[in-house]
């Protein structure tokens, strides 16, 4: 399976399901959640990346979890909130509770299950960019593009309308790995 057919899975009708069950909400609030936090998440993370320690970071929690991309919809099952957390900890700092409470006011959602949800995305998150990085052969230092050329894709207005925003990232990750 190509990468951009993982990342599919992630943002996919099984994941937002197995999610919605895990954290026993509806499926439109974990998918407008989802859609809504990948350009922050994206974003924060290649910010980290334009500093060397923070590309070496990323570099290495991408490397940690990258052998974690074999099948997303069982990791989403199982995930490890507090791993997630962690993780989010790391992306966003001291940031976190407002990137919380501005995905809660533009979902509806509130901001501790937006947390649950992205405590949930996030390993495997970041277990996709691992295995997309390796794939590719993008060392730390070439991070930053790699995840500026998906915010591209994101912005570029491409892709399924219906799908907001995800289309386009699933585009800029196809182009980002020659998939």
């Amino acid at each position: 399976m190509d990468l951009t057919n993982i990342l599919g899975a992630l943002t996919g009708n099984d994941a937002v399901d197995a999610i919605s069950q895990n954290l026993k909400i509806d499926q439109k609030q974990v998918s407008s959640v989802i859609s809504s936090a990948l350009p922050f998440l994206l974003g924060a993370m290649q910010q980290n990346a334009a500093s060397q320690a923070g590309a070496a970071s990323l570099a290495d929690a991408l490397g940690y979890h990258a052998g974690n991309a074999g099948n997303i919809i069982n990791n989403l099952k199982a995930a490890d909130l507090t791993d997630g957390g962690k993780i989010l900890s790391h992306i966003f700092g001291g940031n976190l509770s407002s990137v919380l409470n501005g995905i809660s006011k533009k979902t509806g959602v509130g901001s501790n299950l937006v947390g649950s949800i992205l405590a949930t995305i996030a390993p495997s998150l970041l277990a996709l960019l691992g295995k997309g990085q390796q794939s590719s052969g993008t060392n730390a230092a070439g991070l930053e593009s790699m995840l500026g050329t998906i915010l591209g894709g994101m912005s570029s207005g491409g892709g399924n309308s219906n799908m907001g925003g995800l289309g386009s990232i699933l585009g800029g990750l196809g182009s980002i790995f020659g998939k």
